[in-house]
């Protein structure tokens, strides 16, 4: 007797493309992105179970010792210890399949696979790029910045110029944009979506939610942020209690140290720069030398950075900067079958291997000790949501003549020794 494919094993048939994480990770989520194939991972379903997940830091021993024994004794003090307490965020994808598509292939699993298996690539894909992308930002979830903008008097179009044309690899055609002064301060209520991105020149063209679009808000200003609508509450993300977003190296690594109000997962991180890392600014250095000098200073403190990451092109002055003196690397996941090149330098600890990111800000490189780091997540990130019933892979849209799939994950970026990592300023 034939078996006839309906909805439910339509998208049964498809989830099965996706219960192989060595594969869609592969294909999908690792292939572009370095430093989040790289970073550990805990992925299991107890992976951040909990409200939040206790990272202690002992960042300084308990004092009492001196050549003298009443000194030692009366100058006690217990060990520093911090605890960051962290919580998860969470981040989705919606993927909608029309119900013609699944009357047109009701017939044939195959086609329907075919199908719809691009929806689902791309929006895997999409979810992933965010989560790289959040990987090196300070967790309020913004993406870029305005250099100019021009506003048409005419009609609602709109016209951008981001500050530094390398952010243009976050942004794509159809996203929704919305824009604050600050970095996290309150988003506009108005909006821009984005109808054409030049990758040449980082300028981004959309469509304004007033007309005409110079009726914009004062937020749609030179050097404001950008951010994806529901990316930064309305009230913005003053803290990281209000984060949308994960908190990433430039959360956990600070270019700018932190103020004597600080609090970062419940800890004033100003008291020592244990708990905030290292910055060095080697904009007046060639890219070698500040890279050198930079992991000198963090072995100072006990660091062993092993990996570094920089966008391309600043990897690429590196290489030329090297000549033939270059030494070429390629760095194997442990899971996926996939691997990154990479160029070798020396370091006090030994060498370190430097990897190009797209996501990574222009002129910074992270200096990482990799094992310090942790992204934490309840089971894949991203994966399929059943919500605790397997066959619930699809729902049915209640407005509409269609079925609703959902990516996502619920996870975050921890690091139990920020003090042993970096960031530098680099002079390309």
């Amino acid at each position: 007797m034939a078996t006839y494919a309906t909805a439910s094993n339509q998208v049964a048939a498809l989830k099965e493309l996706y219960d192989d994480p060595t594969q869609y990770m592969k294909d999908l989520v690792y292939k572009k992105n370095p430093a989040l194939a790289l970073v550990p991972k805990d992925e299991s379903p107890d992976g951040f179970a909990g409200k939040y997940i206790p990272v202690p830091i002992v960042f300084g021993t308990g004092q009492g010792r001196s050549h003298t024994f009443s000194n030692a004794q009366s100058n006690q003090t217990a060990p520093q210890i911090a605890s960051f307490f962290v919580y998860r965020v969470s981040d989705y994808q919606v993927v909608t399949i029309t119900n013609e598509l699944l009357e047109a292939t009701k017939n044939n699993a195959g086609a329907f696979v075919d199908e719809a298996k691009l929806n689902m690539d791309t929006g895997f894909r999409n979810l992933s790029n965010n989560l790289a992308h959040d990987l090196y930002a300070s967790g309020t979830g913004s993406r870029g910045n305005i250099g100019s903008i021009v506003l048409s008097g005419a009609n609602n179009s709109v016209t951008i110029n981001l500050l530094s044309a390398s952010q243009v690899v976050q942004f794509e055609v159809g996203m929704t944009l919305v824009a604050s002064l600050t970095d996290g301060s309150a988003p506009s209520a108005d909006y821009v979506v984005i109808t054409a991105v030049n990758r040449r020149s980082g300028v981004l063209t959309g469509t304004a939610s007033v007309n005409p679009s110079n009726t914009l808000s004062a937020s749609w200003a030179a050097n404001s942020f950008l951010y994806v609508q529901g990316d930064i509450p309305v009230g913005g993300a003053s803290s990281t209690g209000s984060f949308l977003a994960p908190s990433g190296f430039a959360a956990w690594i600070p270019i700018v140290p932190p103020s004597g109000s600080d609090n970062f997962w419940n800890v004033n991180r100003s008291v020592d720069t244990r708990l905030y890392g290292q910055s060095f600014n080697a904009q007046s250095e060639s890219i070698e030398e500040g890279l050198i000098d930079a992991a000198s200073q963090i072995a100072q403190e006990g660091g062993q950075p092993d990996y570094c990451f920089m966008n391309f092109l600043s990897y690429a002055a590196l290489e030329k900067s090297l000549g033939s003196k270059v030494q070429y690397v390629s760095v194997k996941h442990d899971e996926a079958d996939i691997a990154f090149a990479g160029i070798t330098i020396n370091a006090p600890y030994g060498p370190i291997t430097v990897i190009p990111d797209r996501n990574c800000p222009s002129q910074t490189a992270y200096l990482l000790e990799l094992e310090t780091w942790k992204f934490r997540s309840l089971n894949k990130a991203p994966h399929v949501l059943t919500y605790g019933l397997e066959g619930l892979e699809g729902v049915r849209v209640g407005n509409a003549d269609a079925l609703e799939i959902r990516i996502g994950y619920y996870g975050n970026l921890i690091c139990c020794a920020p003090g042993w990592n970096g960031v530098v300023q680099l002079s390309s």
